[in-house]
Formats: C-alpha cells, structure tokens, sequence
C-alpha cells in the first residue's frame, strides 16, 4: 500500500480503548471527557484576546481591539468541559518513504487516526493540521463531531497531497500558534528529518499557551544505510551522494541522522516537553499506549 487508506484510519476507532492522552494541564472543573486535561471553548470566563484566524467564531470578534490595531482580533473564553486536541501530521513528500513493513506517511496516519479517535470518544474537540503536499497547509478546526476528523482522514488519503512541496515544521508552527485555542493538546508527527534554526523559538512560544507532544516516526534505512553501491539524495536544490560500499559513508550516513534526532531531542528537553520514537515495523498502537502511559507517569510525579 503506497498511500493512507481511508476505511483502515476509520477501522482503527475499534483499537483506541487503551490510549491515555497525557496533558500537563490540570482541569480548571470537572470534565465530560476521561483525562486529566485543559478546557477551552465558548464558556462564561473571558481568558484572552488575539489575533483571528480562520475557523474562529466570528460572533466572538472584539470589535474595539479590531478597529485600534487594524486587525481582526477574537475573544477567547474558557469552556469547563471541554479540551482541544490537535494533530499537526507531515505529509510532505520525504514522508513517502519505508523499507520495513510501511511508509513513514502511512505509519503516521495510523498514530494520527488512532490519537483523533480517542479524543473523540473523551468528547474533546478534534482538530488537524497536515503541511506539506499539494495544498501547503491545511487546517482543520477542532470539532467534537466526527466531521473533522473525518475530513482529515479523506485528505490524508488523497494522492495529491504526496506530490513534491516542502512545508517546513516552523511554517505550520506559525499558523498553529495563531489558530490552536489556549490549553490544547498539541502531537506533532514527523520524522523531524529537517530542522530549521527557529524551531525551538516557534516550538517555545506555542508551549506557552498550550501542551506540546512530538512523536518521531523512523525507518530503519533512516539510521542505518545497507551497501547497495551509490545512492542520490535530494533535498530542493541540495544533492549528495553517498557511496554505501564505503564503511566511512555508512558510518558518516549514520552519524548525520544521529545528530539531527539528538538536536530534536536537545529542543525536547529545552521546553520541557515529551519525544515518542515510532518505527515503521511497529504496531503503533502499541508504541502508542506504551509511551504514552509512561509520559503520564512521569508527568504526574512533576
């Protein structure tokens, strides 16, 4: 299977009873859902002004601040039961790769599909972000129905949104931090393959407002390169050339990924946040419930 299929992300709903969605963020009442979580939504309590963003309320426009700064603003309230939870998912084009058992673009549907369907049986609010592909960006406003979820799931399994167009993390960071209602529960999936020197910057300032998860997603071939002659690597304009019948290209090839997923991990650490590493030859179901009960231990004892 070359590409995400849309009846297998719907089929998944009946594999997600196990799954604790950690949040750091204590509940402000009692929930509707079955975590500990945020809660943000059109409630009683004024929490904040900012800039609008597409999907907002427009009935929710703070008109005074709109017309002083020249820019459409929206009021933000805190809603008592209920939480956002956004799934920000890579779908450009270096995704579409795997030499053990799937691509790293499917492998990544599965956790996002798996992640969407628990929040939606917690009755949280269900959004998305997919960057790369055809369409650049797109953002789909969380919704407690299933409508949202399922319209990610038809978009991740159009063939158009594999086609070559890099979205970088920090320009789907810059939309995020603008349009994910405070106190959301963000996973952002990825290989992490490509890190920009802003970052850590985009990834601080969202973390101020709401809870933050990476989950990495690998393939073997992507830390260990086997001897099958020259290989061509591009990125954009960038091309190089790895002989892998040479030990020292291998060995090179294999400390390059080392260094970028350590500096993933250093921007991990530095905000405070949590890594999940998944491969394409594991049961994501699995790794799922496994690292995500063990960032709820953890997070309970800070």
């Amino acid at each position: 299977m070359l590409y995400p299929d849309f009846n297998e992300l719907v089929g998944l709903k009946s594999k997600v009873s196990n799954l604790v969605l950690s949040s750091r963020r204590t509940t402000l009442s009692n929930s509707m859902g079955d975590n500990i979580s945020p809660f943000r939504g059109q409630g009683m309590e004024f929490e904040e002004v900012r800039e609008y963003s597409a999907g907002d309320d427009i009935r929710s426009i703070d008109w005074r601040v709109t017309a002083r700064t020249g820019k459409a603003h929206t009021k933000v309230f805190k809603e008592e039961r209920e939480r956002s939870v956004i799934l920000c998912i890579d779908v450009n084009d270096y995704m579409r790769f795997g030499t053990k058992t799937t691509f790293k673009s499917i492998q990544a549907a599965k956790i996002a599909a798996m992640l969407g369907w628990r929040a939606n049986s917690n009755n949280d609010r269900v959004g998305s972000c997919l960057f790369g592909g055809e369409s650049g960006l797109k953002y789909f406003s969380p919704k407690r129905s299933r409508k949202s979820l399922l319209a990610m799931f038809k978009q991740l399994s159009s063939i158009a949104e594999y086609k070559q167009k890099i979205t970088t993390l920090e320009d789907m960071l810059s939309h995020i931090n603008k349009a994910a209602p405070t106190g959301s529960l963000i996973y952002i999936i990825s290989d992490f393959s490509i890190i920009g020197k802003n970052l850590e910057h985009s990834l601080t300032n969202l973390k101020k407002r709401c809870d933050v998860i990476l989950i990495a997603v690998d393939d073997i071939a992507d830390k260990i390169i086997p001897p099958v002659g020259t290989l061509l690597f591009s990125n954009d304009d960038e091309k190089l050339y790895v002989n892998t019948d040479s030990i020292d290209g291998r060995s090179n090839y294999t400390k390059l990924w080392q260094q970028t997923r350590k500096n993933i991990q250093n921007i991990a650490s530095n905000i405070n946040t949590s890594i999940i590493e998944i491969s394409t030859d594991e049961d994501p179901y699995y790794s799922l419930v496994l690292n995500l009960r063990n960032i709820g231990r953890i997070r309970s004892k800070q």
